[in-house]
């Protein structure tokens, strides 16, 4: 029978086209998703959500049956402990901020190990304490709100 003798057919080089666009489209859906990505990643100057300032509520004078035992004279009321005159620095611990605009800032400020509670400049956080200032990473604090700061408290430090 007869053979055939003719080279096999050859497509010119055209194999490698499909691959290529294929690749690049690929690559293109690729970068652009990794730059739709970083555009939505938060900045570290920024914070990963906007704080809204809460209305001042109405404050309550927080008065404990000791200090009204003393007041009306009775000698046997427990005096304050110690702990109380402990140094600020290790009963006070700042846990956040939140800063709506200038002068109409919160910080976070744990008391003696306690759940943190948010303090508006200018509201007392113990006595002979006041919130004087907030900054994106310390609270200041003094003794009235126009007195020298007596101690600054600053956020831990990020990982």
């Amino acid at each position: 029978m007869l053979k055939n003798l003719s080279p096999p057919p050859t497509n010119n080089g055209t194999t490698w086209l499909p691959a290529l666009v294929t690749t690049l489209v690929w690559a293109a859906l690729g970068l652009s998703a990794l730059a739709w990505g970083l555009a939505t990643w938060p900045k570290d100057d920024k914070p990963l959500a906007d704080s809204v300032a809460a209305p001042p509520a109405a404050s309550a004078a927080v008065v404990q049956a000791a200090d009204i035992a003393r007041v009306l004279g009775d000698s046997s009321a427990p005096a304050p402990t110690s702990e109380t005159n402990a140094p600020v620095a290790l009963r006070l611990s700042l846990l956040g901020v939140a800063m709506a605009a200038k002068g109409n800032a919160i910080a976070l400020i744990s008391v003696d190990g306690q759940a943190p509670k948010p303090f508006h400049v200018g509201a007392t956080i113990s006595a002979g304490l006041v919130l004087q200032a907030v900054t994106p990473t310390q609270a200041l604090l003094g003794a009235t709100l126009k007195s020298p700061t007596l101690s600054t408290l600053e956020l831990p430090k990020r990982p």
